[in-house]
């Protein structure tokens, strides 16, 4: 398939089934099979390391998995806000078949939508600002800023964390 859309983010006529996940002050932008489930959120067994980051936030049981939890805009070099009860965790499948890492759980601070995302909603921020590696793109949807995840980068930074 060629992409001969203006737009470099789709290929023309194909709409993509996706889900906005709630940050504090934007929503990362995510294919549907990237997210394996939404729960609510637990406080997370806590990790004992001197070299623990602060985005990194310890782990939570999920199907009998041990999930390691985390707060993306952290990550990103923005502001967050503690976890509290209203929030949620998206338990996002990772890319690289690691038996050791193969989910990781997004802390989301609401419960985060469907959407159809296509060439007349999706464009690039025109002036992005650096948000760092795992920040792959930074669009508006809809006239709303999002990002998107480097997903591969994340993983990366995450099993350096865990390991």
């Amino acid at each position: 398939m060629r992409n001969d859309s203006p737009n470099p983010l789709l290929y023309e006529g194909l709409a993509i089934r996706a889900v906005l996940l709630p940050l504090l002050n934007v929503n990362l932008l995510l294919p549907n099979a990237a997210v394996s489930e939404v729960t609510g959120y637990k406080t997370p067994e806590e990790e004992l390391r001197s070299d623990k980051k602060k985005w990194f936030l310890g782990s939570q049981s999920w199907r009998q998995q041990v999930v390691p939890l985390i707060q993306f805009e952290i990550i990103a070099g923005t502001p967050a806000q503690p976890p509290g009860r209203h929030c949620r965790v998206a338990v996002l499948n990772t890319l690289n078949g690691r038996d050791e890492l193969p989910y990781i759980g997004l802390v989301l601070n609401d419960i985060p939508h469907l959407v159809r995302v296509h060439e007349e909603i999706i464009q690039p921020v025109k002036k992005p600002r650096k948000l760092g590696e795992c920040v792959a793109r930074q669009v508006t949807l809809s006239g709303e800023e999002a990002w998107i995840p480097d997903l591969d980068a994340l993983e990366k930074l995450v099993a350096a964390q865990v390991s």
